[in-house]
């Protein structure tokens, strides 16, 4: 049996905070942050609203650290570079 139209929602909702939490944290965009999510998500086989749940559970709640794969010295460790264009330096 399928999710509940409320429970999509509720997911939805929570990985749009953790991609915000995740944003700010890095200093980047929503586009770059959501990267980030994805990529942890599959290096950890999660499913991303589960890692999106930990995410915002670690900034609502002191006793809750940003999962550990997200960081890394205050950079995101699956953060890769944009290619750049040919004849860009």
């Amino acid at each position: 049996m399928g999710s509940s139209p409320r429970n999509v929602h509720a997911r939805d909702a929570v990985v749009e905070q953790a991609r915000g939490v995740l944003a700010e944290r890095f200093g980047t965009d929503v586009a770059i942050a959501d990267r980030i999510l994805c990529d942890v998500a599959r290096a950890q086989n999660r499913a991303v609203h589960e890692l999106a749940r930990a995410v915002v559970e670690s900034c609502t709640n002191d006793d809750t650290p940003l999962p550990r794969r997200l960081y890394t010295n205050g950079e995101a460790i699956n953060a890769r570079p944009e290619p750049q264009m040919k004849g860009e330096t």
